[in-house]
């Protein structure tokens, strides 16, 4: 194993550990009544935009060495928000389509319709959130709503504008914020409140869900949140992609939802402005300490979690899709302009450092890293597409598996407890790949 793998495969080990044991607490947990209580998580798999709470696209379970494509299929129109897989390995996709189904749960085994849903316009931006139990969690217009595992509405909630696409915030709480800048806080067993609601715009419409909508893709001023917020679970903090009602910049805003005294409130923490203004989601580092963000003039932003200081600035150039994905030990991939290189980057502490640049690759997609030290990315392989794995100590390709027929970019690349990786392209088509052995079975 290289030195580089050491310390994801460590942190990999942890993380199962740490799981584990909070899995079997809940399901340990007893009401007065005699009722088992058993609350939700983020389910072990690729839970949500940006693979997990904090947005770092990271990716702990181990990659078969036989991987190969088990399936592909069309959703009948375009991909613009990252597909995520569930604990059991069903992939959970939101398209735009004329008629018919927008929201799609595939089977990992074929490919085949668990259920599909027809959707009210803002699905389409929207990566479902799914628990433990296989239950997503993904709204539309004007509503929010929790799932059951077989495609059963659980409940609904209003909401002023459209969800982004929804965080665990603690177990049993989900944190939704919407593009109309409302923030919530809801149980997931009933959809009842956790915290009071906040609105951080005043201009929030509750009878025009879509004002202000069409300026989310471009991270306009009309558009109070236009990304998913990055959440830390542990110290109970948000990072939102906010522009204030009348700036001339959005902001990077952090918001704490602690318990005091047994209630929960929603507090801004602090806000930092951002040269330029802030584009695409934000990131939070694995130990909680950094926050990461693109900014609209092509820098990297990295700032102090607690107070939001700036600790360094790297002149990224184009900032593309204006994310990354980022390990614990601080090892980063910023995802560059469609057909930009491939380049790692590691945060010192007080300045970043690029590791490797491989400019022969024609980058088409947000990239993934993974625990055992490689990095997934989709580049451009002659007229299409493959996905590939590299070094992440030195950028070496180590395989490469072509997408058949695919065109465009993708819009995310998703591991599942079982290594298994799913991608989609912009075009509408989702391709699974596994080991040979279980695609045999």
């Amino acid at each position: 194993m290289s030195r580089a793998a050491r310390p994801f495969a460590a942190a990999a080990r942890a993380a199962l550990i740490a799981t584990t044991t909070i899995v079997a607490t809940a399901l340990l947990v007893s009401c007065s009544d005699g009722q088992v209580n058993v609350r939700s998580l983020a389910s072990p798999g690729w839970s949500s935009f940006g693979g997990n709470a904090g947005n770092t696209n990271f990716a702990y379970p181990e990659v078969p060495g036989d991987l190969a494509l088990s399936w592909s299929r069309p959703t009948g129109g375009p991909i613009t928000s990252p597909l995520t897989i569930s604990n059991q390995s069903n992939v959970s996709v939101t398209a735009s389509t004329a008629s018919g189904c927008n929201w799609m749960v595939l089977d990992q085994r074929a490919g085949r319709l668990n259920f599909c849903k027809r959707m009210r316009p803002g699905i389409e931006v929207q990566s479902p959130l799914i628990d433990q139990f296989d239950q997503p969690y993904v709204g539309e217009e004007t509503t929010f709503l929790g799932w059951t595992a077989g495609g059963t509405i659980r409940w609904r909630m209003p909401v002023i504008g459209v969800p982004t696409s929804a965080k665990f915030a603690a177990p049993s709480v989900v944190l939704v914020a919407t593009t109309q800048g409302q923030v919530l806080l809801l149980n997931t067993q009933d959809a009842t409140f956790a915290a009071p609601e906040v609105r951080l715009r005043p201009d929030a419409d509750p009878d025009n869900a879509l004002a202000g909508f069409g300026d989310c893709v471009t991270s306009g001023p009309r558009c109070g949140i236009p990304a998913p917020p990055a959440v830390d679970v542990e110290a109970q903090r948000a990072y939102l992609n906010f522009w204030p009602q009348g700036a001339i910049a959005s902001q990077l805003r952090a918001l704490d939802y602690r318990e005091a005294d047994g209630k929960r409130q929603v507090r801004e923490a602090w806000h930092a402005e951002i040269p330029g203004g802030v584009i695409g989601p934000a990131a939070v580092s694995a130990d909680g300490k950094t926050v990461y963000a693109f900014s609209r003039i092509g820098r990297l932003v990295a700032l102090y979690a607690d107070t939001g200081r700036p600790k360094w600035t790297y002149d990224y150039g184009d900032p593309g899709f204006a994310t990354l994905t980022a390990t614990p030990d601080g090892h980063l991939i910023p995802a560059g302009p469609l057909g930009g290189p491939l380049r790692m980057l590691v945060d010192r502490g007080d300045r970043a450092e690029q590791v490797w640049s491989r400019d022969d690759l024609k980058t088409a997609g947000l990239s993934t890293l993974t625990a055992a030290g490689t990095a997934w990315a989709v580049v451009r392989a002659g007229d299409g597409l493959a996905l590939t794995e590299i070094s992440a100590a030195e950028g070496k390709t180590l395989r490469t598996l072509p997408l058949p027929d695919a065109r465009g970019f993708t819009t995310g690349i998703a591991v599942s407890p079982k290594g298994q990786i799913a991608v989609a392209t912009n075009i509408g088509k989702v391709y699974f790949f596994d080991s040979k052995e279980q695609i045999g079975r």
